[in-house]
């Protein structure tokens, strides 16, 4: 299996990419996802090429912005928010491409705004304010916004992907959560958007949504380019290190030749190492 870790990982504060690299050298791993959570760095390309020598993907706000109050939002009716957003996004690309990533993953957004002054840490999400657009002109703010990053992509030659959604806790805020939301999707992109597959997003989309989360790996497994794994406690998505038994195993083989990344938050080395354990020993017992 090729094995990705999320730089998220370490500690719930904003952090240094440079130290969680490092903290990563060494380990079992085919490369990293670049996530959300670094501080803004000028010297990012530099640092990053200096720092690491296996493969890499990238993560929606890698790399950060100065301004710490910014939220990407591809689907918003703001104008202003909306086209900022794919402007961070396209030039999210180009960074991806300059350092030798293979993907660049962003989010669909939402149909309300996030409070940034009430985050709900034990979810790592936002919490969102009462108004919010139909789903409808989201939607099409999403498609529109894609249109134009699909360009930036084939440009820069690298692969974009849009991440899966799903929340038990904030429904009706995400887009891409539905099957009929993907089939709309590819009706409207055959090529250029592949499927970055949050497996506890899906999973809480498919419980909300009535479908499962093998019958949606099944109908979009020619678009899945990466799948991200998580453990939780099936109502919240935590973002917490594998144990045995898992959910996640339920799922892993039917994507064998996917580069599966190990999303975590506020997690140690060793609970790093012993989820690498874990997922090596899953897959070669599955290979026999």
């Amino acid at each position: 299996m090729q094995l990705f870790i999320s730089t998220t990982f370490y500690q719930q504060t904003a952090t240094n990419v440079t130290e969680v690299l490092r903290k990563l050298k060494g380990l079992d791993i085919d490369g990293v996802e670049l996530g959300s959570t670094h501080i803004y760095r000028s010297d990012i390309e530099d640092v990053i090429k200096k720092e690491w020598d296996k493969r890499i993907v990238t993560h929606n706000f890698f790399p950060p912005t100065k301004d710490k109050n910014f939220v990407m939002n591809i689907s918003s009716n703001n104008s202003e928010i909306r086209n900022q957003s794919v402007d961070h996004a396209s030039y999210c690309l180009k960074v991806a491409a300059n350092i030798g990533a293979e993907v660049y993953t962003v989010h669909p957004g939402f149909m309300a705004t996030p409070n940034l002054n009430d985050q709900v840490t034990n979810t790592y999400d936002f919490n969102f304010g009462s108004e919010k657009v139909k789903k409808e002109i989201a939607f099409s703010n999403m498609l529109e916004s894609i249109t134009r990053l699909i360009d930036v992509a084939k440009e820069n030659k690298i692969k974009l992907a849009i991440e899966t959604e799903g929340s038990l806790t904030k429904p009706g805020v995400l887009l891409m959560e539905t099957m009929d939301e993907y089939d709309q999707l590819f009706s409207c992109f055959p090529a250029g958007i592949h499927i970055n597959l949050n497996l506890s997003h899906t999973r809480f989309a498919s419980i909300e949504h009535g479908y499962t989360v093998n019958e949606f790996i099944n109908c979009y497994k020619d678009y899945i380019c990466l799948v991200e794994v998580s453990h939780n406690n099936s109502k919240i998505d935590q973002h917490r290190p594998l144990i045995k038994g898992s959910f996640v195993f339920d799922h892993l083989s039917f994507l064998p030749d996917v580069p599966h990344i190990l999303e975590f938050r506020n997690s140690s080395i060793e609970q790093i190492e012993d989820s690498v354990k874990l997922i090596r020993t899953y897959s070669n017992q599955d290979g026999e």
